[in-house]
């Protein structure tokens, strides 16, 4: 926690201040809401906070609230505001103004510096605002940085890597703008445990005037309702989805990635894989008594590179042991490309496979048709397709795909997302999923109620 700060001072200091009303137009008090009491505390309590939200939530002013704390009861310490725009820079400093004239007298520290590029105190302390560029923060040694919608910023992962090395403590604020910037990257490791940022998501819904009549009015019946959603993200994937609209439109995570559960002992369980160049994927498929499809595994990231068919197969089986099932999975759906003999080994990744015991099975479609058949799955109306929230990657690549560019019927055949996909692909291609008679069974322990399907 920086420079141990008690969490409730702080807090009061904050709610001494006033902040503009955009509805009003004037000054209101700066009554925190649980959530950005709750963030305060996230910031103080990691020197990389990466926050993702979505819109109009507040949180640029509690951030630059916390700015000012730090600036006002620490000296001789440097802030740092990069900006999307000059604009921005310069509205920022505005609502910094705009805290410190409303502050008890007490407190309020004399502004030896008052421009459009800083404010500096008689302590010492200096809050500078600028633009992102490349050159942003060289030669300057911040105690904290805040980077405001910087998925936004031009080049925007060279920008950061130029801030970070001179920079104490770092704040990362935005909204999202698809899935391949660098801000989903910094949320992915930070996700795994990896890396030194923190990651904290704010929905639409912690705003307290917020409800399900606003939603409607706001995102389901707006103009254009896709980009609404990632505007006022429910989920982390809403707020990556590609702004060019994402192929699978139909996906939805309440519904078909409600929560994470794990794999059920004595379910009927399949493998389906996709060997790709550099990111092989494999997928655990488990399917219900009554028919119904969950994803409950996922061996799949853009970390992994260059495996041998051999590492893979001993990864995939290495991940089987874990689950702890009654009887294997029944066989591996995989690429037909499989089946090529390698120049370099003289056998088939096929071939490894099955030398490996995981019984792989090929069947030849085409890309179009497995699109369609996991359309079909996930609109189901009585048995849609599960995909547990432990399979982040899976989760994701429903969430933000986009249509190929030459070919809008099936998903970009570029992009990172594809081996993942095609693995799933291949398991309804070649799985007739339908409703079939069962025994009664045991359903294993540790999946959680799972009654609801």
């Amino acid at each position: 926690m920086a420079y141990g700060i008690r969490l409730s001072d702080e807090i009061s200091f904050i709610e001494s201040l006033q902040i503009e009303d955009k509805v009003s137009g004037g000054l209101i008090d700066f009554k925190l809401w649980e959530f950005q009491k709750e963030l305060i505390a996230f910031i103080d309590a990691n020197d990389r906070a990466f926050i993702l939200k979505a819109r109009q939530l507040g949180i640029t002013w509690v951030v630059l609230a916390h700015a000012l704390y730090l600036a006002t009861f620490w000296g001789n310490r440097q802030f740092l505001i990069c900006s999307q725009t000059g604009d921005d820079a310069i509205a920022a400093l505005h609502r910094l103004r705009i805290m410190h004239a409303s502050m008890p007298a007490r407190w309020r520290r004399a502004k030896l510096k008052d421009n459009t590029e800083q404010i500096a105190f008689d302590n010492g302390s200096r809050i500078e605002a600028m633009m992102a560029t490349t050159r942003a923060g060289r030669g300057k040694a911040p105690y904290l940085t805040i980077a405001d919608e910087v998925e936004f910023w031009d080049d925007a992962a060279l920008k950061l890597e130029t801030l970070q090395p001179g920079a104490q403590r770092m704040v990362g604020i935005t909204t999202g703008n698809g899935p391949d910037g660098p801000t989903p990257k910094i949320w992915r490791a930070s996700q795994e445990g990896k890396g030194r940022w923190h990651s904290a998501f704010c929905p639409w819904s912690v705003h307290p005037d917020r409800d399900e009549a606003w939603y409607q009015a706001n995102v389901l019946e707006a103009a254009e309702p896709r980009l609404a959603h990632r505007e006022f993200a429910a989920t982390p994937e809403e707020a990556f989805a590609a702004p060019q609209g994402i192929f699978f439109e139909r996906f939805d995570p309440a519904v078909n990635s409600p929560r994470a559960f794990a794999a059920v002992h004595n379910w009927e369980t399949w493998r389906a894989v996709d060997f790709g160049f550099h990111w092989p994927a494999c997928l655990w498929l488990q399917i219900s008594p009554k028919g119904q499809v969950f994803v409950v595994g996922e061996l799949a990231r853009r970390e992994v590179y260059n495996w041998s068919t051999q590492q893979f197969a001993d990864e995939i089986l290495r991940v089987d042991a874990e689950f702890g099932l009654f009887d294997p999975p029944r066989g591996t759906y995989c690429d037909p490309a499989g089946t090529g003999v390698q120049s370099q080994t003289g056998e088939s990744e096929v071939e490894v496979f099955k030398l490996k015991g995981l019984a792989p099975i090929t069947e030849r479609s085409s890309i179009r048709d497995g699109c369609v058949r996991i359309m079909d799955a996930l609109v189901d109306p009585d048995l849609p397709l599960q995909v547990s929230r432990s399979c982040v990657w899976l989760c994701e690549a429903l969430s933000a795909v986009t249509p190929d560019s030459r070919k809008p019927e099936v998903y970009d055949e570029k992009s990172t997302y594809t081996h993942v996909l095609d693995a799933l692909r291949y398991f309804f291609v070649n799985q007739a999923v339908g409703q079939q008679e069962w025994p009664d069974i045991y359903y294993g322990d540790g999946l959680g109620p799972l009654s609801q399907f």
